[in-house]
């Protein structure tokens, strides 16, 4: 899903509408044929038991506050920083954290960082970067059309979707082995609260304890494989050229953004002490071997984990942007209700949700979901978030649950196909009561104002209903929406979001 979600945001911004319209319906159609199904189940040897460590952890409050962390760990960064994202946008979030990390490389530290190629073209700036003798950059499965945007990108994946299908979808951030930052936000404005137009709702841990060194061998290893390239190898760069290429972008953007900032400096500044619980933590990783056999090993790694557990007993709080139906996810939904375990959802409306495909297909499973006694609570789009330097429009982007109040998993996937058996993902499980009960307050119970609560209407139809407003339709769904959330069902591509 990500893969069409990202494109889709990034034409909004690069092209006129009726092109837009027609890239998305070649990009989308040019998927249609990436559909892998399970052909094997897991190996026994790959469900051995994750070692579980004693640990601290600490939830970040708020959008501003996850960059300011970010910054500050940088500053006090000793030895080395290794992170790998999705997406780290050019914008003055992204570039002032590549600005800091430039800042830690000048004195000695050593940089590594890992980012997909989804969304990097022709970067001179990033290669820039990357010339420092204690910065490096490598680029996840690249792509080999580097220029003229995505009508060449899009003919690449075609021509070599078996591979390019595959995208590095986790999120880590490690200063000096001691300070680890989880979380489902990628970097860039949009996810720290600095967008004008829509920001995600998110969240992060901070994470403490021998447990990183886990997440540290996992990075090596992806620092080590075979589709992570060197950014030199992939962005042609010339130094009589492009040397200072960062620096002007840089200069440029933060000269036409200077209150924005100077708020991010300032937050940074004014961050309290971390509060931390003390928790027994399990890394959670994926295989790159589902390139190959597309398994979903993280998913089933954990629920092996809760199976031998015995979790959850009673209840399961799950957060996720995206709910897209699958056998697998069906199979879970119904051993819950056997169970008599109750099941709440956190999703985004069809109104909220930034891709159009994922509202789309949403759409015809919510009947599903709650046939099954899943109570459904869907974020409003135009839910306020007052710590946030612009309050804009938003979306839902936590990747959470929680059972029985005391096991709380916090990661990158997305509870569809493509986190399942084609995107590489992480996340990290917490066994603490305190840090669930904190955990559930900061997605619903103190933002309940935020959720629309979906109820069976008596005869036909759902209910939606927050505090004293209601509605018999898709709450602030415009009506033209109805007949392209159709077309885009008629695509079958499902298995591909």
């Amino acid at each position: 899903m990500i893969l069409i979600t990202r494109y889709q945001k990034m034409a909004a911004h690069c092209l006129p509408k009726f092109s837009r319209q027609i890239l998305l319906v070649l990009f989308s159609t040019l998927i249609m044929g990436c559909s892998n199904k399970p052909e094997q189940w897991l190996e026994k040897t790959s469900l051995a038991l994750p070692k579980s460590y004693s640990g601290q952890v600490y939830l970040i409050p708020d959008a501003p506050s996850a960059l300011a962390h970010r910054i500050q760990a940088v500053r006090e960064a000793e030895d080395y920083i290794e992170a790998e994202y999705f997406s780290w946008t050019a914008d003055v979030s992204g570039l002032t954290l590549w600005h800091e990390l430039l800042i830690a490389a000048e004195r000695g530290v050593e940089v590594r960082i890992i980012v997909d190629d989804l969304l990097f073209f022709d970067d001179k700036w990033l290669v820039d970067i990357d010339t420092h003798p204690n910065l490096s950059i490598k680029i996840f499965n690249p792509f080999n059309a580097r220029k003229l945007g995505w009508l060449t990108r899009a003919a690449d994946f075609e021509m070599h979707r078996d591979r390019l299908n595959h995208r590095l979808h986790e999120k880590y951030f490690n200063v000096d082995g001691k300070t680890m930052i989880l979380g489902g936000r990628n970097i860039g404005d949009d996810y720290f609260g600095y967008s004008p137009q829509a920001n995600f709702f998110d969240l992060d841990v901070i994470v403490k304890g021998p447990v990183i060194q886990d997440y540290e061998r996992n990075f090596n290893t992806l620092w080590q494989g075979e589709l992570t390239v060197p950014v030199n190898e992939v962005i042609a760069y010339n130094p009589d050229k492009h040397s200072g290429s960062f620096d002007k972008v840089y200069d440029k953007v933060m000269a036409e953004n200077q209150p924005l900032q100077e708020s991010i400096i300032r937050k940074v500044s004014l961050l309290p002490k971390p509060e931390y619980i003390k928790a027994s933590v399990t890394p959670m990783f994926d295989s790159a071997s589902k390139r190959t056999d597309s398994q979903s090993y993280l998913r089933k790694r954990i629920e092996h984990f809760a199976n031998v557990n015995q979790w959850p007993a009673e209840e399961l709080f799950l957060s996720t942007p995206y709910m897209i139906k699958s056998d697998e996810h069906e199979e879970l939904f119904t051993a819950l209700a056997e169970r008599n375990v109750e099941v709440t959802v956190l999703t985004n409306s069809v109104a909220s949700n930034d891709s159009p495909f994922a509202s789309a297909y949403y759409q015809t499973y919510r009947s599903a979901l709650m046939e099954k006694g899943i109570n459904i609570y869907e974020y409003d789009s135009h839910a306020l978030h007052y710590s946030n330097f612009y309050n804009a429009n938003a979306y839902y982007h936590n990747k959470a649950f929680i059972a029985d109040n005391t096991i709380s998993f916090i990661g990158s996937s997305n509870f569809d196909p493509r986190s399942d058996m084609t995107n590489l993902e992480l996340g990290l499980l917490i066994e603490s009561q305190a840090f669930a009960t904190e955990l559930k307050a900061y997605l619903l119970d103190s933002h309940t104002d935020k959720f629309w609560q979906v109820e069976q209407a008596e005869g036909e139809g759902y209910v939606w209903s927050k505090q004293d407003e209601v509605s018999h339709n898709e709450p602030r769904m415009k009506s033209e929406k109805r007949l392209i959330n159709g077309f885009y069902r008629m695509l079958k591509i499902q298995n591909e979001l």
